[in-house]
């Protein structure tokens, strides 16, 4: 699960703001919704766009982004990624 989290924040980073993207059923804006909750300096609750974007996103699309060599690179803590959809009440979500 950290690792489908890990994936949305680094792809939102990855992508010139001006630039309007939807990966694995995410805007761009639901993806950025995100990354303040991973982030390692002075992380956040997750808000509820976020978690709202993270219950119809398409989990299997994002677990093949699971091996990304980016993922280490974009300041996302892993432990707070894999606690994301615990809490966001996403207590099914599948795992990669």
């Amino acid at each position: 699960m950290a690792m489908i989290v890990m994936i949305v924040v680094v792809m939102a980073m990855l992508v010139d703001r001006s630039v309007a993207i939807d990966l694995c059923g995410m805007t761009q804006d639901e993806l950025n919704e995100c990354k303040p909750a991973v982030s390692k300096e002075n992380p956040t609750s997750p808000t509820e766009p976020c978690c709202t974007a993270l219950q119809h996103a398409d989990f299997a699309c994002l677990c093949g982004y699971k091996n990304s060599p980016w993922l280490g690179s974009f300041g996302v803590d892993p432990e707070l990624a894999s606690g994301l959809p615990k809490q966001c009440g996403l207590a099914n979500a599948p795992t990669c």
